[in-house]
């Protein structure tokens, strides 16, 4: 999934769990249930683009992720930490799985058993079935995460 869904999904669980421990574990675990869920991302198809525009759109979506997930749901979740933790470890399982692409042809070993767990995880959809799928799994989180 994008990193935009994995943060919003951190929200959510923010949203719902105050205790920063158990709401970070469930973000960094929901990373992974999430993935396996068919769906379109950044990575999908990288190897048809060069590495620096895969790079460049993941980063630069990773910033928007992390800055506009902040700034829009801080004032509507009920601890900013928790929030803070979330998002990071929602993420965190593809920040540990980027330094394999950014060292090939030679990555450290963890890294390259980051990227084979991920792969061996994830399910890819292509556009536009994939987004659809990405969609309504982030829409039913933030429905659950902030319904009152």
């Amino acid at each position: 999934m994008t990193s935009i869904s994995h943060a919003l999904i951190g929200a959510a669980i923010a949203a719902k769990i105050t205790d920063p421990v158990t709401a970070g574990t469930l973000a960094f675990i929901t990373h992974f249930v999430c993935d396996a869920i068919p769906h379109w991302d950044w990575g999908t198809n990288w190897r048809k683009r060069p590495r620096a525009v895969t790079g460049t759109l993941a980063v630069s979506e990773t910033l928007i992720a992390l800055f506009g997930t902040y700034f829009i749901f801080n004032s509507l979740v009920p601890s900013s930490s928790t929030l803070t933790i979330t998002v990071l470890l929602s993420l965190l399982p593809d920040w540990l799985e980027a330094p394999y692409y950014l060292l090939l042809p030679h990555p450290p070993k963890f890294f390259y058993y980051m990227y084979r767990f991920q792969s061996f995880v994830h399910e890819r959809l292509q556009a536009p079935w994939g987004i659809l799928t990405q969609t309504a799994v982030v829409m039913a989180f933030l429905y659950v995460g902030f319904r009152t």
